[in-house]
């Protein structure tokens, strides 16, 4: 039973980040067509089901291929950066305190929480999000029902592009745990697999609901760099300032896990490892939250696609490595039966 909660904890971790609380990315990809929205993400809650039984079901498969691919794992090691430098981005906004003092010792202590997942790995990741995701969801979702009241229904003329853009929106979060996924499939039996992409894809999609209902009673908010943020005043902004923090922690600390260990595949390099998994999306967050959310999510949506049809597709090549070194073996042989001789 703790494996399936860790396990729903992280999926939910990884995806619910610092664009998802912000309400920017659900606005991006569903609340701006409208109506559609609510079929878009009635049809999100099955691919996100299918999808994370597929990878928990062939998870060693799965694993394997990202190891041995390089296009796989220089594919993930972009995401990464992209979705790390948004939650970096995130974070930036939130820290707006007078004092630069705190600002700085508040992003000491979450580079420092990242240096340790960096180190320590998965167990010290699994320890965060289990205290973590349920207390930001939690309230999180205390924070929606307060907001919530039906929309009025209005069809606009980009239907079809809505079912697009959903499918962009599944395949970037998808690919985004694509490597979580399939390491936390390796210890779950086949009923415990089910549960795990059921409970996950429902939570997931009850939420993007409850969080497109608000955003849509309130369609001035769409032009803003945190939509849900502009939503709330006083005490409320406070706390959903806290929940949005919260956001961007988890998911940030899961990619770092992620990239970490794409990243030892190819370099043994501890300290360009480093570089890579933290320095770089750090850098890239001070193009900005929102430039990032409405420009780099979409690519990094095409390149997750390319990533997942590698992954679920496509056969790994057969090398003739095992010929050549029979053949070698073989001449070896030969010549040792000579020098017998």
């Amino acid at each position: 039973m703790l494996q399936e909660v860790f396990a729903v904890m992280a999926i939910l971790g990884m995806i619910v980040g610092s664009g998802f609380i912000t309400g920017k990315e659900i606005v991006v990809f569903f609340s701006r067509f409208g109506s559609y929205s609510f079929l878009t993400i009635f049809l999100s809650f099955f691919i996100f089901f299918f999808a994370f039984k597929f990878i928990l079901n062939y998870s060693k498969k799965i694993s394997q291929k990202i190891s041995k691919s390089k296009f796989a794992m220089f594919t993930n090691i972009i995401l990464c950066t992209i979705f790390s430098s948004a939650m970096f981005g995130g974070i930036n906004n939130l820290l707006n305190f007078d004092k630069k003092l705190i600002n700085f010792v508040i992003f000491c202590v979450i580079l420092l929480f990242c240096c340790l997942i960096f180190k320590k790995g998965g167990d010290f990741f699994n320890k965060l999000n289990l205290i973590l995701v349920p207390l930001m969801l939690l309230v999180f979702v205390v924070l929606l029902c307060y907001k919530i009241k039906m929309p009025q229904l209005s069809f606009s003329n980009f239907g079809g592009i809505s079912v697009f853009y959903c499918l962009l929106y599944c395949l970037l979060n998808i690919s985004n745990g694509v490597v979580v996924i399939a390491g936390l499939g390796q210890s779950l039996s086949k009923k415990q697999k089910a549960r795990v992409a059921f409970i996950s894809a429902l939570v997931l999609c009850i939420i993007l609901l409850l969080t497109n209902i608000v955003l849509l009673n309130s369609p001035a908010s769409f032009e803003e760099e945190m939509p849900m943020l502009t939503l709330f005043s006083y005490g409320g902004r406070i706390i959903m300032t806290f929940v949005i923090f919260v956001g961007c922690l988890t998911t940030l600390f899961s990619i770092i896990y992620t990239c970490s260990s794409s990243i030892r595949g190819i370099c043994k390099n501890e300290y360009l490892n480093f570089s890579l998994s933290i320095i770089l999306p750090l850098v890239l967050s001070l193009w900005g939250f929102s430039n990032i959310v409405q420009h780099l999510y979409p690519l990094a949506s095409v390149m997750g696609g390319a990533l997942l049809v590698q992954l679920f597709f496509i056969p790994p090549l057969k090398r003739g490595d095992k010929k050549i070194h029979s053949s070698r073996k073989n001449t070896k042989n030969k010549n040792a039966c000579h020098d017998d001789i």
